[in-house]
């Protein structure tokens, strides 16, 4: 075996050294040099197989391959040889070095033109020179020449951002409508490698960029988006790095965090009509934004935070909020606003506004117009007052009301109504009271409230002050009080003047005054006839002086008027004696009444009463006589047999008037007139109904004694009755009627029992109209232009 192998070796030996001969000759002969021939480049990945090609077709048909030697970089010793020289080329001896090199290639012949030398799972020690020494017979030596070159991989792509950081993760967050910058750089690679960007399979940038900044071995490429589109939401992004056509991509992935803004913002109203205080339900919806949407509830300028009003419901990129609210008044033409906020996008906001238009009632308010103050309102200017009204829907009427009275339009009356607004022309003080406005819409009707109108004036006499009558006696004390209203009611100041009967309206002499607020004293006291008249009380204030002054008119005491109309009555009991009191005369009076009896006889029944200044006196003295305050008497237990006459006289401190008569009053019975009628229950008044018409004639008042029964007496009564009536029309004797005036005594004839009136009984008693006559007076007139001494 030992003896094969050296065998093989020398025998190898000799070739390399006859073919390094051969080749020397053959160099020297052929035109072509090796270190000349074109160079073919060969790119391999390490471990791949390649093959390097070899052209060993003879020039010329006739010739052969004699040998085919390959040589690497410099070396002299064939890489590898192919041995032809027996004649056939399919059964040349193939011959390699023993090194890892050697071991790993192998000449494939082929059709000549296709041969090449087949390196399999090359290296990085493989890549250098080949060359291809091809030997011919006859034809000169071919050289061929392959550059094995093997690809070198780039380093992992690195991702930078736009400020220099180096993305590890996830690329952003980058903001919808914004720009995105991205760099992707390697380092290393041969061939220089393409760095480019991809999305989908699709190619975003192929351009291989270069930076002064940055090492040649560094390859980078920069990536810009103009502007971010909802289309990047959830994209991922490829970086790709190949060196050469034979290098393999080395790919880098970055998913991107886009944030979206929202894209919608609806708002629901659960009714179609807002009402102030009711309750209604609002629901805000948004989509589109990435992270969800933060929903933000404005109404107007207020933030609703609420957690009882507001819930809301976030999903992946969608956010319901829902509200719950009763407006009022105030929220009409306010914007209800929906804001949609995307929380990590500064900026990203998207809003939905609705114009609330809230129904409600009117809200009122009185005021005065523009100009006017209140506190300068004077007694004769005019005035404005304005309803502001505040409603939705607007009003449709508005109506005043003074002192809660309907006021209408009166042009007349200086009440003038347009519209919202009440104008008076001229002040007066019946105008001061409260005023309110009530407006009326399709809500409902609202008052405001009152609005209180006062006004100054100058003074004047306090209601049913403005004149007095007050009788008075010579050398009598009185203290007039004279009151009076004004506003403003401080610094009032008063004066007093008389007007006597001869006309002249003169200041009072010696006389005391004394004057508080709105009153004022004056002690007064007459000596002479001259003193009584009218004196007159003057007040003023800031406003001015009063336009009437308050009266009191002066009258000299005298005896008081007789009563007047006087007449019987019978009441059940008794009879009764019933008055009108005339003029007291100007002081307190009561009333006397005296009953004076005459017997009959059969002639003229007279009755002589001599009067004097106490009364009346004659022959017969006062057989009953009675006091009241007022003039109403009963009478009791009269004697029958005579006739009687009833003086009623008025008394006050200043005499006795002239008496009021009732004559020939007769009585038919001896027993007590009280007793007979709680007995018998006859009255006179149902006497004379039985009795027929007596035309003028004087009637008896007849009283029917107790007998056998009702019915006779009855009868016996009415037989006397008729037949005294046609006595008394047989008769001659002349009636006295006198006139019923106030100079003359006032009587009722027998005739006039009757009364006009009914009266009752002390306990139920009721009273007839007092009648006050006045005695004409000559008042002369007040000079209203009297200067008057303003001083306290």
């Amino acid at each position: 075996m030992r003896c094969v192998l050296k065998h093989v070796y020398l025998t190898g030996l000799l070739m390399v050294l006859r073919t390094r001969l051969m080749g020397a000759a053959a160099e020297e002969q052929s035109s072509e040099l090796p270190n000349k021939a074109p160079v073919k480049l060969i790119w391999a990945s390490e471990g791949d197989d390649v093959n390097l090609p070899c052209d060993i077709t003879p020039p010329t048909p006739q010739d052969m391959v004699s040998m085919v030697l390959w040589f690497k970089d410099n070396a002299e010793i064939p890489l590898y040889s192919l041995d032809a020289r027996n004649g056939s080329i399919a059964g040349a001896i193939h011959w390699a070095v023993s090194d890892d090199l050697g071991r790993r290639t192998y000449f494939q012949v082929g059709d000549g033109h296709r041969a090449k030398l087949k390196v399999t799972k090359v290296t990085l020690n493989d890549q250098g020179i080949f060359r291809c020494r091809v030997d011919f017979v006859n034809s000169p030596t071919r050289n061929f020449r392959v550059n094995l070159t093997l690809v070198e991989q780039p380093s992992k792509p690195v991702i930078y951002d736009a400020q220099g950081r180096e993305v590890t993760g996830v690329g952003g967050p980058f903001l919808e409508g914004y720009e995105v910058a991205l760099t992707c750089q390697v380092a290393g690679g041969r061939p220089r490698p393409s760095v480019t960007w991809w999305k989908d399979g699709d190619l975003l940038d192929g351009v291989v960029d270069t930076s002064p900044t940055v090492s040649n071995r560094f390859t980078l490429n920069y990536l810009y988006i103009h502007q971010v589109t909802k289309a990047l939401w959830g994209a991922k992004l490829e970086c790709r790095a190949q060196s050469g056509p034979m290098g393999k991509p080395i790919v880098r992935e970055v998913p991107l965090d886009i944030y979206l803004k929202p894209a919608i913002v609806k708002i629901t109203l659960s009714k179609d009509q807002i009402f102030a205080g009711r309750p209604i339900a609002a629901k805000c919806e948004t989509w589109g934004s990435s992270p969800a949407a933060k929903i933000v509830w404005k109404l107007g300028e207020h933030k609703i935070e609420d957690p009882n009003v507001v819930s809301t419901t976030q999903r992946a990129n969608s956010t319901v909020s829902n509200l719950a609210l009763a407006f009022n008044k105030d929220d009409d033409g306010k914007e209800l606003i929906c804001r949609a906020e995307n929380p990590r996008f500064p900026g990203g906001v998207l809003e939905e506004i609705k114009v609330l238009s809230v129904s409600y009632a009117p809200v009122v308010v009185a005021r005065l117009a523009t100009g006017y103050v209140l506190d300068t309102l004077r007694e004769g200017d005019d005035l404005k007052l304005i309803c502001d009204v505040q409603s939705h829907p607007p009003s449709s009427r508005v109506i005043w009301y003074h002192n809660n009275q309907r006021l209408e339009h009166n042009v007349s009356a200086g009440i003038l109504l347009a519209s919202n607004s009440l104008t008076f022309r001229m002040l007066t003080l019946k105008h001061t009271g409260e005023y309110s406005c009530m407006a009326t819409n399709a809500v409902g009707e609202t008052h405001s409230a009152p609005l209180f109108i006062h006004m100054k004036y100058a003074p004047r006499c306090k209601e049913g002050k403005d004149k007095r009558e007050i009788t008075v006696a010579r050398h009598e004390k009185l203290l007039l009080e004279c009151e009076v209203e004004a506003l403003p009611d401080d610094y009032v100041r008063f004066s007093w003047t008389y007007n006597g009967s001869i006309g002249d309206v003169l200041p009072i002499p010696n006389s005391r005054i004394e004057s508080k607020g709105l009153v004022s004293v004056l002690e007064y006291s007459p000596s002479a006839d001259f003193d009584y008249g009218t004196l007159a009380c003057w007040a003023s204030n800031s406003i001015g002086r009063q336009r009437s002054p308050c009266i009191f008119n002066i009258i000299p005491a005298k005896p008081p008027q007789s009563p007047l109309d006087c007449s019987l009555y019978n009441e059940s009991s008794s009879l009764e004696v019933n008055c009108i009191p005339g003029s007291d005369g100007g002081s307190p009076q009561h009333f006397v009444l005296e009953v004076r009896g005459f017997l009959r006889n059969s002639g003229i029944d007279t009755l002589q009463t001599p009067q004097n200044d106490q009364g009346l006196v004659g022959e017969s003295s006062p057989i009953y006589q009675d006091m009241s305050p007022t003039p109403n008497f009963q009478l009791h237990d009269l004697e029958p047999g005579y006739d009687y006459t009833v003086y009623v006289y008025a008394v006050n401190g200043r005499g006795w008037s002239e008496p009021a008569l009732l004559e020939h009053v007769r009585i038919a019975n001896s027993v007590g007139f009280r007793k007979k009628l709680e007995k018998n229950g006859i009255f006179l008044e149902d006497l004379k109904k039985a009795l027929p018409q007596a035309s003028s004639e004087n009637m008896i008042i007849a009283i029917a004694l107790t007998g056998i029964g009702a019915v006779a007496l009855v009868l016996v009564g009415i037989g006397v009755i008729i037949g005294v009536a046609a006595c008394r029309k047989r008769s001659n004797t002349p009636i006295l009627d006198g006139p019923d005036d106030f100079t003359t005594p006032t009587y009722i004839p027998a005739q006039r029992v009757e009364p006009r009136v009914r009266y009752s009984n002390e306990n139920r008693r009721s009273q007839r109209a007092s009648l006050y006559v006045e005695e004409n007076r000559n008042e002369p007139d007040l000079l209203h232009q009297v200067e008057l001494d303003m001083r306290d």
